[in-house]
């Protein structure tokens, strides 16, 4: 086979690689949230009973704040139950300090109700504990694992983005515009083909017999009259394809 033909095969098979690999790393946030979506879905519970938790302790901080209030409403009525000069005041404070105890014992009972619920959860979240390190080890694991392979990945587009450009440097001038104006064309890319079975692997156009015997030879640049790839033979053992 020409040499500038292995050149250009080689070359595909590099803006293939790279155009794959920044198609990989453009996908890492959905990636990543696909991750981080499977753990939350697996975690559900877990997150409902620290939910039930946080909102029990809020719940019991205003209650305290309503207490706090009512118990000074009620000292405020036994002051003026005591201090009271006329009948009409009296009764006035004895309502007031009924109200504020009748109160009180609702936002008690309430307190008690959110301290269950808290203890509740709490116990809950202790027994399954082990179940969510497991399960948190896992999700570390798993983004460990994703980070590096995105390193990794990074590192390889790098480095065969240098070796494509080794690659297009080392062809003529005739052969760079080609490619270039084939691969800008084509919307895909992918400016080689390889023919196989009497046809353009990439169109799928039949070869005339003597063209699909230049090609086999690989003497000379051959481009597909259909959809003007340029062509290469790769024998049975030997094909890999550049697409």
């Amino acid at each position: 086979m020409k040499a500038e033909l292995q050149q250009l095969i080689a070359l595909q098979i590099a803006d293939t690689s790279i155009r794959k690999l920044q198609a990989e790393l453009e996908s890492i946030p959905q990636r990543r949230a696909e991750v981080e979506s499977e753990f939350d879905q697996r975690a559900f519970e877990f997150k409902a009973l620290e939910q039930a938790r946080d909102a029990a302790r809020a719940a019991r901080q205003q209650l305290d704040k309503d207490l706090a209030e009512q118990r000074a409403r009620a000292e405020k009525a036994e002051r003026d139950l005591m201090s009271s000069t006329n009948s009409k005041a009296y009764e006035a404070a004895i309502r007031e300090a009924d109200a504020a105890k009748r109160r009180i014992s609702e936002l008690e009972t309430k307190t008690l109700e959110q301290m269950e619920a808290g203890e509740q959860a709490e116990k809950s979240l202790a027994e399954r504990e082990p179940e969510l390190a497991r399960l948190r080890g896992e999700f570390d694991e798993r983004l460990k694992s994703f980070e590096e392979q995105t390193r990794a990945q990074a590192a390889e587009l790098e480095a065969r983005r240098a070796e494509r450009e080794r690659l297009f440097e080392e062809l003529t001038p005739a052969a760079k515009s080609l490619y270039k104006r084939i691969s800008a064309r084509i919307r895909d890319g992918v400016a080689l083909a390889e023919a196989r079975n009497g046809s353009c692997s990439a169109c799928f156009m039949a070869l005339r017999p003597q063209i699909m015997s230049e090609v086999r030879r690989g003497e000379e640049i051959i481009q597909c009259d259909n959809c003007n790839r340029i062509l290469y033979y790769a024998p049975a053992e030997q094909a890999q394809g550049a697409s």
